[in-house]
């Protein structure tokens, strides 16, 4: 009898054979056995995660997302999401992940830079960028002098890692505002601040607050205003972030473990399981039962990239 899967596992740095790291940066094909053995199954990390795959295919499931990938592609990877990775034989590319507390990427100092907001923390819950051929060579210096730094471990080498795993950052942001179709003036700081503490705050606590007011109330506005934030930044109100988000963990449980529709209301904060039935059909147009029989016959939804 196969055992019933009811938990998604948590991967930390130290299970990457890293000590108490607070970040690390490795070629694919030399993080080991555990590297590949915690990929193949779905899991979250506690930490964030950046992918550069260079050469070979992967098919990478984010969440309830499959990205077919061939060469040159960034995946961003925020604490908490879901996913799994598959490689040819001739993948490679590099891994550099780090924890909050080394980046402070929830600083709202740094909110002015975009990098915050736009590649870990968006509408999709993760990003996926195309490099372009002309920036290769600079990620290639940015990432092996990372390397260098690390294996050397000179004087004040943490700050230069740091450095330049901002710049990585930077980067990598200006390659995703290439295609960003967002106006200008949808970038102000103060606003894009407040935004921020509100994904975070979803983060935290979509379980138990599932309304507009509670979030706007933590975040000392009215909710009217936040609203218009949240429409003004991302192009949906707090509510659809919130029902998104919510929605979001339920259909991770759904394709990545055997949990009843009723185990997984629960587990969302829903007092009442048939509720939270009526909810996710109203805003996927599926029962819990159609996703989850259909996600494992099809796959939800798969990405080609050449």
């Amino acid at each position: 009898m196969i055992d019933k899967r009811e938990h998604i596992e948590i991967v930390s740095l130290p299970d990457y054979g890293q000590d108490e790291a607070p970040f690390i940066v490795s070629s694919i094909c030399t993080l080991g056995d555990t590297f590949f053995e915690h990929n193949a199954s779905p899991h979250r990390h506690d930490f964030y995660s950046i992918y550069w795959v260079r050469t070979g295919h992967l098919r990478h499931t984010i969440d309830t997302v499959t990205h077919e990938v061939s060469g040159n592609t960034l995946f961003f990877l925020a604490p908490g999401q879901v996913h799994k990775m598959e490689f040819s034989d001739k993948a490679d590319g590099y891994m550099i992940a780090f924890h909050d507390a080394f980046m402070c990427l929830k600083d709202q100092a740094q909110l002015s830079s975009g990098i915050n907001s736009g590649l870990f923390f968006n509408n999709h819950f993760s990003s996926v960028l195309t490099m372009p051929d002309e920036q290769q060579a600079d990620f290639e210096w940015l990432v092996k002098t990372m390397v260098k730094e690390i294996e050397r471990k000179d004087n004040d080498y943490e700050s230069a890692f740091h450095g330049l795993l901002r710049y990585f950052l930077v980067l990598s942001s200006r390659i995703q505002n290439a295609v960003d179709t967002l106006a200008p003036d949808t970038h102000l700081s103060h606003n894009s601040s407040l935004f921020l503490q509100f994904k975070t705050l979803i983060e935290e606590k979509f379980r138990d607050l599932k309304n507009v007011s509670d979030y706007a109330g933590l975040l000392h506005i009215k909710p009217v205003l936040l609203n218009e934030v949240s429409k003004q930044l991302s192009g949906i109100t707090a509510g659809e972030h919130i029902r998104n988000r919510i929605i979001l963990e339920a259909q991770r449980y759904l394709y990545n473990t055997d949990l009843t529709a009723k185990e997984i209301a629960y587990n969302l904060g829903f007092e009442d399981p048939h509720y939270f039935s009526r909810f996710f059909k109203k805003y996927t147009n599926q029962t819990p039962s159609e996703f989850k029989e259909a996600s494992r016959v099809n796959g939800v939804f798969t990405h080609q990239q050449a």
